[in-house]
């Protein structure tokens, strides 16, 4: 494909295409509501097992920590194959050439998502795991493709904002698949939670075969010429002249960006209180606030409401006043949150309007995460650096042992000791990710650019 980078111009400009153009390409609106749908639904394939937690825990009569243990196995495994999965990904081309690598990444996630709500291979707690790991690898590596995907179909200028949308079908997307669930469970029963994992292959099938259709060369073309006549930076300025695969040696490089390890680092300890929350929340509902299980499933999730907008709204401010910026507010603002959540058994006004406060950060970061990493990687690489914080999000997986393990030191799932002890900790996790943000790594772009004062160098970062 031509690069048309060189034709940019000035926004609102006459560009070479003889054709006045201003806002964003039809195209890069089209293939973000596609690319949402999917990544929804990819996040609910994994975000299932979480919302059916407590039916789960009674079927196999699983104590705390065991529970917190197995959670822990399946979410580490989202990051199992995800950079061995964006490298191969990376050589089958950029751009709308992504579909290709992208389907075999989508098939592997829907088929084991399905075999977990078949009784015969999920009849032991054992094998329900098994399936859900393999279900949760996959994903991963589906997470990283689909906000590459995104990122691939957006302007380098708008790309915070875009990726702020995209990042809303975890929490949007989950909160949708939550009432889903709860619906399922309160029609079927608590018993027949495998009912959801069943069905989920048929809204992902229908979807992606429309995103296959739309993801052509005709429509990656409009949209180049769109952006460059917009006097914006095409999205092929971070793959030009690489369309067989990232350089050789780009993972090392790569790995040694701050912008881009440190930034996993963070999106870790990020990832630590967003699972912890999710593993803690429902049990939390279920067990010390005596609310029933299709109860616990719908009100856990609530915090998902202003998730989205947060993810929109930071997303959007970052673009302007700075990503690394907006990130060290979020982590403060994490930190408070949280220990609020100790206060949900007050009332039912508490829980929503604790979870409500909460979400407006609670989801955000991972939009600013994924695009610190896309501003500093090397042309080509951009798979490669998303991988890595995939990766780094989901080595944050550990948070439900941690989690499980402080609830059973203080007596169990019935005990609220142990639920205030976690809330410590993740707590504390996120003023330790805004030390690391603040000093170890640099601003992309907005505002705060020029006053950023890190330990680390721009040069090390891959920025001017």
């Amino acid at each position: 494909m031509e690069s048309i980078s060189a034709h940019k111009g000035t926004a609102g400009s006459i560009g070479a295409y003889g054709t006045k153009r201003s806002g964003v390409a039809r195209q890069s609106w089209i293939a973000l509501a596609l690319l949402w749908v999917i990544y929804a639904l990819d996040a609910n394939s994994r975000q299932m097992f979480f919302m059916v937690l407590p039916s789960i825990t009674q079927e196999f009569g699983t104590d705390a920590a065991t529970m917190g243990l197995y959670a822990t196995m399946i979410t580490m495994a989202t990051a199992l194959i995800a950079i061995p999965a964006m490298v191969w990904a990376d050589r089958g081309g950029h751009g709308w050439r992504r579909k290709y690598r992208h389907l075999p990444i989508v098939i592997g996630y829907t088929i084991f998502t399905f075999f977990t709500g078949i009784n015969a291979w999920t009849g032991t707690i054992g094998l329900l795991v098994l399936m859900q790991v393999l279900s949760h690898a996959f994903g991963g590596a589906g997470e990283a493709i689909e906000v590459t995907s995104l990122s691939e179909w957006w302007s380098r200028e708008r790309r915070g904002f875009a990726l702020g949308v995209h990042h809303t079908g975890y929490p949007w997307g989950t909160l949708i698949g939550g009432l889903a669930v709860s619906a399922l469970l309160g029609v079927y029963g608590p018993d027949q939670w495998r009912l959801a994992f069943l069905l989920f292959p048929i809204p992902m099938f229908i979807a992606f075969l429309i995103y296959w259709r739309y993801c052509s060369e005709k429509n990656y073309k409009a949209l180049e010429q769109h952006v460059a006549a917009a006097g914006e930076t095409p999205p092929s300025a971070d793959f030009a002249g690489h369309g067989n695969g990232a350089p050789k040696g780009s993972l090392l490089v790569a790995l040694k960006n701050p912008n881009i390890l440190v930034i996993a680092i963070v999106s870790l300890l990020a990832i630590v209180g967003y699972f912890g929350i999710s593993f803690w929340l429902p049990q939390y509902l279920a067990f010390v606030a005596k609310y029933n299980f299709a109860e616990a499933a719908a009100y856990s999730v609530l915090f998902t409401i202003t998730g989205g907008l947060g993810q929109i709204g930071w997303g959007w401010l970052s673009d302007r006043i700075g990503r690394k910026l907006c990130l060290m507010i979020l982590f403060v603002w994490l930190a408070v949150a949280l220990l609020l959540f100790k206060y949900t058994y007050v009332s039912l006004a508490a829980l929503v309007a604790i979870q409500l406060f909460a979400g407006l950060a609670l989801n955000a970061p991972y939009t600013l995460v994924y695009a610190i990493a896309f501003d500093s990687t090397k042309p080509g690489t951009s798979g490669i650096a998303g991988a890595i914080i995939n990766v780094g999000i989901y080595l944050g997986g550990f948070g439900p042992f941690v989690i499980g393990a402080l609830i059973g030191a203080k007596g169990g799932f019935g005990v609220v000791e142990g639920y205030n002890d976690a809330l410590y900790f993740i707590s504390g996790l996120m003023l330790v990710a805004f030390l690391l943000t603040a000093f170890f790594t640099r601003e992309t772009t907005g505002w705060f650019r020029r006053f950023d004062r890190a330990i680390v160098s721009k040069a090390s970062c891959n920025l001017k």
